[in-house]
């Protein structure tokens, strides 16, 4: 998949805000698999870009403040052998919930 981004600016009464435009160039059945499912849920192929691009720097914003977070724990860092002994009783946990089920 090959794209570029270009700056438009869209002129109306109210002061011009810059807008980006995404070029993508997808093979035909990816493209209409896209549109497919666009129409699937009355959106536009545009519309579901904007809403993935938004979600990719809507987690990418949430993980560094949990990277950030975590730098700057104040509390010791778990030893290797208390990490395995926590994600062994988490595992425990689970399989028996699954086992209950």
């Amino acid at each position: 998949m090959w794209f570029y981004a270009v700056t438009q600016i869209i002129m109306t009464d109210a002061a011009p805000e810059p807008t980006q435009r995404l070029n993508v160039d997808l093979p035909k059945s990816q493209y209409f698999a896209l549109k497919s499912y666009a129409l699937h849920h009355e959106t536009t192929v545009s519309q579901l870009v904007r809403d993935s691009l938004r979600g990719i720097v809507e987690y990418d914003t949430w993980f560094k403040a949990k990277v950030q977070a975590a730098q700057t724990d104040p509390r010791p860092a778990l030893d290797a052998q208390e990490w395995d002994l926590i994600r062994a009783q988490k595992l425990a946990q689970r399989q028996a919930l699954a086992n209950k089920a």
